[in-house]
């Protein structure tokens, strides 16, 4: 068992104990879906989301997955992909360990909370500025001693905190904006540091430890700015009091000094590959402008030793002198010698130069204008036997303009040298400032990414919170509308009936009355009695038929009318139906979006 290995299952053992949990482990991969799954219950207070009884490897794995998508998405409000639960129960140690840190992070942090609860905040604050000093003291080494937490009362027990009052959530937002200074203090601590150092740790193991620890950063971050702006769905429980600290958050430090040791290292690396071909890419411009400078300085010498020859030569061949004998002067020789065209005559010394001047704008190249110069002035010399004194003279000032050329040359070269090495320098300085820039774009970046993840878990939050509330609202609502309308129908029934009974109540009575009367007036006229009766019976008869009539009509009215009532709700209702279905399809495929976008971002970032 290594060094490493052996903190790692110091820090295991420490954080169960501190949970109070009856277990000592000896290995690091004896960390199971178990001990993590009591880990979750010790430490939020709560039992895990869809527990599953642990009779299969698949029941852990779904346990394990289950932690960790309440752990992202309830409490720390981050990304944990990188953590599966099928690699922590198959014992991967970079997933355990990850995992265990996260724990040990949010323990620390409850225990922080309820120690700033407690009225003894000055003397913790105290300790704490010491530690921080010590903390600057020591930010060059590359190692960092492991978080050390002494409890002095290990009888206190974990409780539940279901209601917190207003004073509590004050003290959790001060608590929140110290914390988030003193991130920010380690932050200027470790930039100052990274530019004393100079060794770097292995890039393999700083990638994985940089990539864990900004995830933890980030974490602590989005809780301390989001646990007073926004109300939970599981309160988190406080811890026992009596908590000393020795040394705080030197774990968080750690990783962010790792981190930043690690991006450091890859932008050095970048930097030197980039003037490695900047130099290169210097070199080869710089002999090609060498060359291009020969062969200017080989047509200069050239050019002047024409001027030379047709400055020396006898007045019988100033023209010729007057001739252009490079692309600057003559261009200035060609404006007079326009104005003397139909004045010059063709001899045996001129014919190079009045043809130049005719053919203006024929583009000879260097070779062949010096051949032809050459030829001219060989004609010249057969001509011209009497100059042999005046050659003898032009040998010995070519002999001197090659001299003066060559110190010239040289003088050309340094000033190069000195121009080219100032604007090296300058180039270094402007790299420089390119990399700050680019380190604070990135850290800008990085911030954005941040606050648009806090803003999307907010929003997921309140979406859900929002399409409850509307479902549950709609439903009793038409629970409602359902119960009034069978009142509805009720009160309608029982008024008919009272309607009906009033009705053959008033008729029985008339009748009574009516025979009563006839009995007692015409007692005589018994036949015509009868007559009447019969016409009456009948006319009754007439009377029934018409209002069961009338009340069959009235019930199949009622009837349609319900059904018709009872039809739109249920149209209704299944609107709604397909309504929030949609919702959800959208809501999915904005989580898949937001997901991707975040994958493609940390490709990039690794790329």
């Amino acid at each position: 068992m290594g060094p490493e290995e052996r903190d790692w299952l110091d820090m295991a053992n420490n954080v169960l104990l501190k949970c109070h949990i009856n277990l000592r482990l000896e290995r690091i991969s004896e960390c199971d879906a178990n001990v993590f799954v009591a880990l979750y219950e010790a430490i939020i207070g709560e039992k895990v989301p869809d527990y599953v009884a642990a009779e299969r490897q698949e029941d852990d794995i779904h346990n394990m997955q289950s932690v960790i998508d309440s752990l992202a998405l309830d409490y720390l409000q981050i990304s944990l992909s990188h953590i599966t639960g099928e690699n922590i129960v198959r014992g991967e140690k970079e997933s355990v360990r990850n995992l265990l840190e996260i724990f040990d992070g949010l323990l620390d942090y409850l225990i922080d909370q309820q120690s700033d609860e407690e009225p003894q905040l000055k003397g913790f604050n105290g300790k704490t500025n010491a530690a921080y000093q010590s903390q600057n003291q020591d930010t060059g080494k590359m190692q960092c001693q492991p978080l050390t937490i002494q409890l002095r009362d290990r009888d206190g027990s974990l409780y539940l905190g279901t209601q917190r009052n207003k004073e509590a959530e004050q003290e959790l937002h001060d608590m929140s904006e110290k914390l988030s200074r003193r991130l920010e203090e380690l932050d200027l601590m470790l930039q100052r540091a990274l530019s004393e150092i100079g060794e770097m740790c292995e890039p393999g193991e700083e990638d994985k430890q940089s990539h864990h620890s900004d995830s933890i950063m980030e974490c602590f971050k989005v809780m301390s700015s989001s646990r007073h702006s926004r109300a939970h769905a599981h309160s988190l429980p406080p811890f026992p009091s009596h908590v000393q600290h020795t040394i705080q958050q030197d774990a968080l430090t750690r990783d962010s000094y790792n981190a930043s040791h690690n991006q450091q290292h890859h932008r050095n690396t970048q930097f030197m590959e980039s003037i490695r071909k900047d130099e290169l890419k210097q070199l080869v411009q710089q002999e090609q402008t060498d060359i291009t400078t020969e062969r200017l300085n080989v047509q200069k010498t050239e050019l002047e030793y024409h001027q030379e020859v047709c400055r020396n030569a006898p007045s019988v061949h100033s023209s010729c002198t007057k001739s252009p004998c490079s692309r600057s002067s003559g261009a200035k020789l060609q404006h007079t010698a326009r104005k003397e065209r139909h004045s010059v005559k063709l001899k045996d010394n001129n014919l190079l130069p009045i043809l130049l001047e005719e053919f203006q704008r024929v583009q000879l190249s260097p070779h062949t204008l010096s051949c032809m110069w050459k030829q001219q002035l060989q004609q010249i010399d057969q001509l011209s036997s009497s100059q042999n004194q005046n050659r003898q003279k032009e040998s010995k000032l070519l002999k001197q303009l090659e001299e003066a050329q060559k110190r010239h040359g040289m003088l050309v070269q340094i000033i190069h040298k000195e121009k080219e090495h100032n604007r090296r320098l300058r180039e270094f300085k402007e790299r420089i400032q390119q990399q700050k820039s680019a380190q604070n774009k990135l850290r800008e970046q990085r911030q954005q990414v941040a606050r648009a993840k806090k803003y999307y878990s907010v929003y997921h939050v309140q979406l859900r919170a929002r399409l409850m509330q509307a479902k549950t609202q709609e439903e009793r609502k038409l629970k409602q509308i359902f119960e009034e309308g069978l009142e509805l129908q009720k009160a309608r029934l029982r008024e008919q009936r009272a309607y009906s009974k009033e009705l053959r109540q008033e008729n029985y009575h008339k009748f009574k009355d009516e025979i009563e009367a006839m009995e007692n007036y015409y007692r005589d006229q018994f036949s015509l009695l009868a007559e009447t009766l019969a016409h009456e019976r009948q006319d009754i008869h007439i009377c029934k038929k018409a209002q069961e009539k009338a009340l069959q009509k009235m019930k199949r009215e009622l009837r349609n009318k319900m059904e018709k009532e009872i039809g739109e709700l249920q149209n209704v209702i299944i609107h709604n139906e397909e309504n929030n279905y949609f919702r959800d399809l959208d809501v999915e495929r904005l989580q898949k979006r937001v997901q991707m976008a975040s994958f493609q971002y940390t490709t990039s970032c690794q790329q």
